[in-house]
């Protein structure tokens, strides 16, 4: 009788407790269709920070244009070192005799 009175207690308690908590009191529907502020407040901040990070950019490439930190002028990007100017063509594949 006792295990079967405790089964009966647990069973109706789980049966009913969805029923219990589904509902939400107005407040707290409220709240759920108003918009967060925090997160309003995380995309100005993200804003302001990106907005500082272009004028530092902005900042730095003033800097770079009048005092370049690289000469662009001057680039040499051959392969060798020869100086000579001596230009040797690529032969192409090179064709096996039979």
């Amino acid at each position: 009788m006792n295990r079967n009175l405790v089964t009966a207690v647990i069973g109706a308690t789980l049966a009913f407790s969805p029923m219990a908590f589904a509902q939400q009191s107005r407040d707290d529907q409220k709240k759920v269709s108003q918009p967060k502020r925090e997160s309003d407040d995380g995309v100005q901040a993200a804003i302001a920070y990106q907005r500082a990070k272009d004028r530092a950019d902005a900042r730095q490439a003033k800097v770079e244009e009048r005092h370049p930190s690289v000469d662009y002028s001057n680039a040499d990007r051959r392969m060798d070192d020869s100086n000579d100017g001596r230009h040797v063509p690529d032969p192409g594949p090179k064709k096996d005799k039979k």
